[in-house]
């Protein structure tokens, strides 16, 4: 077996054109692409009302793309009176349902990547 003389390393080395260099790959950036799966939860719906029943149900984004957006429906006995923003991932929304029956609330978010998703809730509406 034949051996080079260490001062030779370098000079083919760069003959060869040296080693492979392993390149960085960034991380994604805001915009590009999602680290996680975008998810819409629904924290809680909470009753409330003095001779009307009304709720108030709170909901979390998180994955996704931001910025995120959102909207709360009533799908069945259930009317969405106002949707308030809490900070970037949190909203809440305030509405009213009929006594006795069930509701049936959708909480919807996007992301700016254009995914969406749909989280249904019911819960009987009290007094």
């Amino acid at each position: 077996m034949r051996r080079l003389p260490l001062f030779a390393v370098p000079l083919l080395l760069c003959a060869c054109q040296g080693p492979e260099v392993a390149q960085d790959t960034p991380a994604p950036t805001q915009g590009e692409q999602p680290l996680t799966t975008l998810t819409g939860t629904i924290h809680s719906c909470n009753m409330q009302g003095f001779g009307r029943p009304t709720f108030t149900c709170e909901g979390i984004i998180s994955g996704g793309t931001p910025p995120y957006g959102f909207n709360w429906v009533g799908v069945s006995n259930a009317t969405i009176l106002t949707m308030l923003p809490m900070g970037d991932v949190l909203s809440r929304a305030n509405g009213r349902c009929t006594a006795g029956l069930q509701a049936h609330v959708q909480y919807i978010v996007w992301d700016s990547a254009g995914a969406s998703v749909t989280t249904d809730v019911f819960f009987p509406c009290t007094v």
